[in-house]
């Protein structure tokens, strides 16, 4: 088997029809290192009146895998499914307390952690299934309250009764959403208080389900499955610590699966809530764990080449392992997993290399911000939330270095109200160095007093309809950007980089005002506005206002202006870019291609002089590659085909 830097949890079915058939492909996943450690599926949600004991039955079902697999020199673990349920309707519902959504009061199939039966009846599950001496015990992300549930938290009469204990008042469901709704100082005050009888409930019964460990083996170590929106990781990193058992490494999958993508597009959204996930977490985890589900785990639902894209993009964000899901549960198909299979063992020494590497490279380029601070308003849109259309809608595609952080560096680029995810501090900070601008954001900013920064002034258009755009890089006309609004140039020093124009005839324009602007501010960084946003959709009618190559020259100048362009992918073909400064004084390069054209010879621009180019290979060793220049291009003899990361390292 290949050496265990990487932690890397394969989940496979405890289906006893096919007992040798699924120990054997274990053991091929064991010994090619695609799993350190396979986890046997149980799903212990309480179903039946009286409860049903699932714990039993299905410890006796993995007493005869766990057997066989020690016969074949292989550990397993136990992955807890479900433990208060994902909501899914069961046969028969246990006679708990039930999940009552917050917002909207209807309850779910999901059972309340608060519930003082249920905790008796998980802590013995929990002590039944450690008797099987599994190496480890993971449980999996059913166990929340707020993120991704109908109602965003429970609010079921054990947790109003415990929010009137923690905040000394009595109140109805309904007085207490409509509070929060109306995000006033005092429903933020609600807010918190009301948080804090979902951490509290979630907290007090991962202790119960250590204490269920605890009583057979102590030193068994617990891992855990957070399921998270990029603003909170709901406690994950308390109820990680508090699994883990005392002297074991604190282990979190993070939650960024990518189920049934509809194509490679969109891609870096994946990685965008990882990253939102790690900045939180990061100090308080010891390994963190990408989430790999090819669900519902077949190829027609996702490619080999997008979970391998997955997992090496999730590593970049600081991944050093995964919870590998590739094996069909609902039916015994072999065949729909031999290609995950394959992919995973080719690259398994790619993945270790890369994991070692990430954590010593300095990233550089476009910064997407992301927040260390958890928040949480259930579901109130108070604030900043989703995705990010600088990385998802342009970045992505058009081959510029582009990464996502919490700290300040690189080109700060805001859209919408990102900047609350930002302190006044960190605001300045960046503006010192550089920022890129929607219309919508520097109005915000400028909103918060940073309008001298900025070299301009936004308000709402009201004069003639704006027709065209002209950018000043190469004099093309382009289609109108989204949601525009009027830039004022309030410094002679800030620049227009492009004009919009309206016109009747296609023949002679009127200029209306700039549609985006650069300014050298006082602090020494540039400010880069431009006059609409990137978010867009991907119809001719939207996205190809910043998805065109005389945008892509624009922001290049842009970024060589601001310092922050080490290198990039000079052709029109779709490619996530990601640059970064190496301590052997090299520049990291990772190139994937989420365009449907295969890539006959991989070109890369950098600003140094090139002299070398090596390439990470499959099996974790590096080869220097053969490169010819052709202008500003470094051409080598590398294909790359659809979703097929590839890795450089320029000298």
């Amino acid at each position: 088997m290949v050496s265990d830097k990487l932690h890397l949890y394969s989940i496979v079915s405890l289906n006893s029809d096919h007992l040798e058939e699924i120990c054997q492909d274990i053991r091929f996943q064991y010994e090619n290192g695609i799993t350190t450690c396979p986890l046997f599926c149980m799903t212990l949600s309480p179903e039946g009146d009286p409860v049903t004991d699932k714990a039993a039955i299905l410890a006796e079902k993995y007493r005869l895998f766990r057997s066989r697999l020690t016969e074949l020199g292989v550990p397993s673990g136990i992955l807890v499914q479900a433990s208060i349920g994902h909501g899914y309707m069961p046969g028969k519902p246990a006679p708990f307390q039930r999940y009552t959504g917050f917002q909207n009061g209807i309850q779910t199939y999901t059972v309340c952690p608060l519930d003082e039966d249920f905790r008796a009846y998980i802590r013995r599950a929990m002590s039944d299934i450690a008797r099987e001496k599994p190496v480890c015990i993971m449980v999996d992300d059913d166990f929340r309250l707020m993120n991704h549930r109908p109602g965003n938290g429970c609010a079921c009469p054990l947790h109003m009764e415990r929010y009137s204990r923690i905040s000394g008042e009595t109140i109805t469901r309904q007085e207490l959403w409509d509070s929060i709704a109306a995000d006033t100082a005092e429903g933020r005050r609600r807010a918190a208080h009301m948080a804090e009888a979902q951490r509290q409930s979630l907290i007090e019964t991962a202790k119960i389900m250590r204490e269920g460990i605890d009583a057979v083996d102590p030193t068994l170590p617990g891992i855990f499955c957070a399921c998270c929106t990029t603003e909170s990781t709901e406690f994950a990193e308390e109820i990680a610590a508090i699994l883990a058992g005392k002297g074991n490494p604190i282990v979190i999958r993070v939650n960024n699966g990518n189920y049934t993508p509809a194509g490679a597009r969109l891609a870096t959204n994946a990685f965008h809530r990882a990253a939102a996930q790690i900045a939180k977490i990061k100090d308080k985890a010891d390994v963190l764990l990408a989430e790999t589900d090819t669900c519902p785990q077949n190829r027609y639902s996702t490619s080999a080449m997008s979970m391998h894209t997955h997992f090496t993009g999730t590593i970049l964000e600081g991944a050093a392992g995964a919870k590998h899901w590739i094996t069909r549960l609902a039916a015994f198909e072999p065949e729909s997993g031999k290609a995950y299979r394959r992919v995973l063992g080719k690259y398994r020494g790619f993945y270790e290399e890369l994991a070692q590497l990430v954590p010593t490279l300095r990233w550089r380029g476009c910064r997407i911000p992301v927040s260390e601070t958890s928040s949480y308003r259930f579901g109130v849109q108070s604030g900043y939330c989703g995705d990010n259309a600088w990385s998802g809608c342009v970045l992505e595609r058009l081959g510029l270095p582009m990464y996502f952080s919490p700290e300040n560096g690189g080109v700060l680029c805001l859209e919408g109200n990102a900047d609350t995810l930002l302190s006044d501090e960190e605001i300045k900070e960046a503006l010192a160095s550089s920022v890129m601008l929607s219309s919508d954001s520097a109005a915000n900013l400028i909103r918060r007093g940073f309008g001298a920064y900025l070299g301009v002034n936004v308000r709402e258009w009201c004069g003639k309809t704006p027709s065209t755009e002209c950018l000043h890089i190469n004099g093309n006309k382009e289609s109108k950007q989204m949601q525009m609004r009027e830039l004022v140039i309030t410094d002679p020093a800030a620049e227009a980089d492009s004009t919009v124009s309206h016109t009747v005839d296609q023949k002679n324009y009127e200029t209306l005002f700039p549609g985006s602007t650069i300014y050298k501010n006082c602090l020494g960084g540039h400010a880069f506005v431009f006059a609409g946003t990137p978010r867009a959709k991907f119809t001719i009618g939207e996205a190809f206002s910043f998805l065109n190559y005389s945008r892509k020259q624009q922001l290049i100048r842009m970024l060589r202006l601001a310092g922050e362009l080490p290198a990039w992918y000079p052709e029109d073909e779709e490619m996530y870019f990601r640059a970064a400064d190496m301590p052997d004084g090299g520049l990291f390069c990772a190139l994937f291609n989420i365009g449907l054209d295969p890539i006959e010879e991989l070109s890369v621009c950098a600003e140094r002089d090139v002299t070398k180019i090596v390439r990470l290979m499959p099996d974790g060793s590096r080869k220097e590659v053969d490169f010819r220049r052709d202008g500003d291009r470094c051409v080598t003899d590398i294909s790359c085909c659809t979703l097929e990361p590839v890795i450089l390292f320029l000298y």
